[in-house]
């Protein structure tokens, strides 16, 4: 009795420290945490990544072989491209190069800092073994084909659970202007808008026709294998205006805005802040509607002598302007509104997107 006794007050008192040590401890952490809401967010996808990277291996990229000539476009765009924000964190980047389908007429290029993922870069071939500039952006977040992003849009939507154990294939595809998943799931098939994740609703043969659309190879960057870049990228200019088409509809009962050219989208983001762009019968084959805040112009070398031909202008598209498409396939596809009233904010030269 009397060992049990000795025993016991030692135990006692260390049961009562370790109590008053957890609850400082607790106090403590509470205090410097986030949010329950917020930690709780980041906790499930957190777990939501760490579960589904292991239990479905169908959801994954293979990265693909780069000829040289693609590695030699890659390096010229992303050294010309560095010069200037928001784009000067991808000096010295790394890169890891993927197939977008269908075939293989297109590249996705992540732009990589050891491993987090700076920006992309989407190249497709042309004939006579040219290859094209389709899009491009810089940012740590909100890219499109991001894995993260989709795992954890797939479960969020209850499209599929970390128990699933039919068969799943992940096809990364690239339409004119929209980055595309295809992901099937035992006999089901989707296809899922890749930069703002949503389920496309497209039939099997809308998608073929709308995924065999080309762009038009005068309307970008062209590198033509000589080891030289053809144009040379002035810094990109970024408005900071609404980025958000639903933030206010008006823009809907504007007029649709003409031929819009270099200077004259310039001055219009200048003074309003953004453009609202949509197709009409088709935003679903676009990922619109969504708001221009930016752009972007690529001199040819002969600039400013006669008979030079005109500059190729990419519009900073998007949440956070971090996508970059040509401003004359854009055109070509849809039609640019302006929104109601002008918006604050000053425009800056190249400011980098958050």
């Amino acid at each position: 009795m009397k060992i049990k006794a000795k025993q016991k007050g030692p135990l006692g008192r260390r049961t009562r420290l370790l109590l008053c040590l957890t609850l400082g401890l607790t106090l403590f952490a509470a205090s410097a945490s986030p949010p329950p809401a917020l930690a709780s967010i980041g906790s499930r996808a957190t777990v939501t990544q760490a579960v589904l990277q292991e239990l479905l291996p169908g959801l994954v990229m293979t990265q693909a072989p780069a000829s040289e000539t693609l590695q030699d476009f890659t390096r010229l765009t992303i050294s010309q491209l560095s010069a200037d924000a928001p784009f000067k964190e991808w000096k010295n980047a790394g890169t890891e190069v993927y197939p977008l389908g269908p075939g293989t007429r297109s590249w996705l290029v992540n732009v990589m800092n050891g491993e987090q993922r700076i920006g992309y870069l989407i190249i497709s071939a042309a004939d006579g073994g040219k290859y094209l500039l389709s899009e491009y952006g810089a940012g740590t977040f909100g890219l499109p084909y991001s894995m993260s992003d989709l795992r954890q849009y797939l479960v969020q939507e209850g499209l599929i659970t970390s128990s699933y154990s039919g068969k799943i294939e992940l096809s990364a595809l690239y339409a004119p202007l929209l980055p595309v998943w295809k992901l099937t799931l035992a006999d089901k098939t989707l296809y899922l808008n890749a930069s703002v994740l949503q389920v496309l609703p497209w039939s099997l043969s809308q998608a073929n026709r709308i995924l065999d659309g080309q762009l038009d190879a005068n309307a970008l960057v062209i590198y033509t294998g000589s080891g030289q870049q053809v144009r040379t990228p002035l810094p990109a200019l970024l408005s900071g205006g609404q980025d958000d088409p639903y933030a206010d509809l008006l823009w809907l009962t504007a007029p649709e805005l003409k031929t819009i050219s270099e200077g004259s989208l310039n001055t219009l983001l200048k003074s309003r802040g953004s453009l609202a762009f949509q197709s009409t019968g088709r935003n679903d084959a676009l990922g619109a509607p969504f708001m221009i805040t930016g752009c972007q112009s690529w001199l040819p070398a002969s600039a400013g002598k006669a008979g030079a031909e005109p500059a190729v202008i990419y519009a900073a598209a998007g949440p956070g302007a971090k996508r970059y498409l040509p401003l004359t396939a854009l055109q070509k596809y849809g039609t640019f509104h302006k929104p109601p009233l002008p918006l604050s904010g000053g425009t800056t030269l190249g400011a980098a997107p958050h």
